[in-house]
């Protein structure tokens, strides 16, 4: 019989379904996309019941074209962060605080103060930034305390998901990781943290590694489905873990570059190496699993594309305004350009840094601003990396996300780099890696053949002249640092 795994991604502004056999060959997908609320300046929300509205939906559609007797798991990633507040009866109290929310950025100094005053804390406090479920349960007690006192559960987007499905509560170490909730010392959830705060332990779900069945799917569900087959679900895991997994980056221990709306660096390694500087996540599949990922993030990221063309010069000519910049004006390029237009959480931790162009003259032409733009997300990656590395040179960098379709941009990270591009031309997202999860929980067993991909190499001129750039664009990060707390 033909084993079919699905994968379910509840992302930022859309949601998508996936159906995979065993080779890992795409049987079919959809994408919904939806909008979230912004009902104050900062504040980013969703009633979560829209998320599970729109994947029954999408289930729904999905068994119409798939035999629900041969799938033999559904796995779940999604945004990590994003908080979800239930009564006990598993009702949502109030709209889910998204991981892009802004409200707590004032009660971020005096959480990182008091988690860095903890040995045992200490960790969660170079983590700890606007969206983390720790600072949206503390703005809950702090502004709304009514829906503080009926909390029954506090639950991350997929794990939401995974209760709607099951009717059971589970999360996995990426999410619990990454909460600032939690003891990476005991790999579980913080009682210091817990007690400190006045939070219950009885809101948090389970703990397990992502490769793990949670439950199957209830009578109603199958019911309002239309199909009899109580399939089981899998925990599944966050969508950067779930992307790194996919794209192969655990197996070959290299880093990986997401080039979406935002842009985030992620250094993969195997022996629970937990840095200094970077977001430290738990990436456990399997129980005996020790892999950790740290990332980093420059928030505006590939946003920044479509920010200069769609906001500032009102085209949709996307490919014409990058054919018009020569290559030779790669690495020779004036201005510099500091991509950090809405805050920043990993090197500066300041959610009030802003960007800036830098270089301007009377010479000053579209296609250098256009440039600059491109390369400053570049140096603000290299940045990233340089401050979260591993000791093991990388023999390359693998690139995935929408902003990886620019040649031009890829040559750019190439030669910013100093080392070849591993564009991913085989489509291995978020949503992949929960399918391909599903199937190693169930039967162990997945293709991981290496995805097709492309090679950009830098060339050594190119790079050398980077390298000046990029000390340019370190005192222009410098001076902008300085200038953000000068005027905040």
């Amino acid at each position: 019989m033909k084993k079919i795994y699905i994968g379910i991604d509840a992302g930022t502004t859309s949601i998508k379904l996936i159906a995979l056999n065993q080779q890992v060959d795409i049987l079919y997908e959809k994408q919904y996309t939806y909008t979230y609320q912004t009902p104050q300046k900062g504040w980013t929300e969703i009633m979560p019941t829209d998320w599970s509205a729109i994947m029954l939906n999408g289930l729904k559609e999905l068994f119409k074209q798939i035999d629900a007797n041969q799938v033999v798991a559904i796995g779940l990633t999604g945004q990590m962060h994003s908080t979800v507040f239930l009564t006990e009866d598993g009702e949502p109290l109030r709209p889910a605080i998204m991981w892009n929310d802004r409200r707590t950025k004032e009660l971020i100094p005096q959480l990182k103060k008091q988690l860095a005053e903890d040995p045992m804390t200490q960790l969660n406090s170079q983590i700890v930034s606007n969206g983390s479920p720790l600072a949206n349960l503390f703005w809950l007690k702090e502004n709304e305390l009514s829906h503080f006192k009926k909390l029954g559960k506090v639950l991350i987007t997929k794990d939401y998901l995974n209760y709607c499905l099951t009717g059971n509560y589970a999360t996995d170490f990426c999410d619990a990781s990454s909460s600032s909730l939690y003891n990476f010392s005991n790999q579980a959830w913080s009682t210091e943290i817990f007690e400190r705060y006045g939070f219950s332990s009885d809101w948090f779900a389970e703990i397990y590694p992502a490769a793990t069945v949670s439950g199957y799917l209830t009578d109603h569900i199958c019911q309002s489905l239309g199909i009899s087959e109580k399939i089981p679900v899998v925990v599944g895991t966050g969508d950067n873990v779930a992307s790194t997994f996919a794209t192969g980056s655990f197996t070959s221990n290299q880093p990986l570059i997401s080039l979406g709306t935002s842009g985030v660096m992620i250094i993969p390694n195997k022996s629970h190496e937990l840095k200094k500087i970077g977001k430290n996540v738990v990436a456990k599949i399997f129980p005996k699993d020790q892999a950790i990922i740290t990332q980093g993030t420059v928030q505006a990221g590939g946003k920044l594309n479509s920010w200069w063309l769609d906001t500032i010069l009102q085209t949709d000519q996307y490919l014409v305004e990058q054919e018009k910049i020569p290559m030779d004006l790669l690495g020779t390029n004036e201005v510099q350009f500091f991509p950090h237009l809405n805050g920043e959480k990993t090197l500066f931790a300041n959610p009030n840094l802003r960007g800036a162009f830098a270089g301007l003259s009377l010479e000053t032409e579209r296609v250098n601003m256009y440039l600059a733009v491109l390369e400053g997300v570049a140096f603000g990656i290299r940045t990233l990396f340089e401050a979260m590395r591993n000791q093991e040179e990388p023999a390359h960098f693998s690139i995935v996300g929408g902003g990886a379709k620019s040649e031009l941009w890829l040559n750019i990270f190439a030669n910013v780099l100093n080392k070849p591009i591993r564009h991913i031309l085989t489509t291995r997202e978020a949503v992949h890696g929960a399918a391909m999860i599903a199937s190693l929980a169930t039967d162990q067993k997945i293709d991981l053949t290496e995805p097709e991909v492309e090679i950009i190499q830098p060339k050594p001129a190119i790079s050398e002249k980077y390298h000046k750039q990029y000390q340019k664009y370190l005192i222009l990060s410098q001076l902008m640092e300085k200038y953000s707390e000068e005027v905040s």
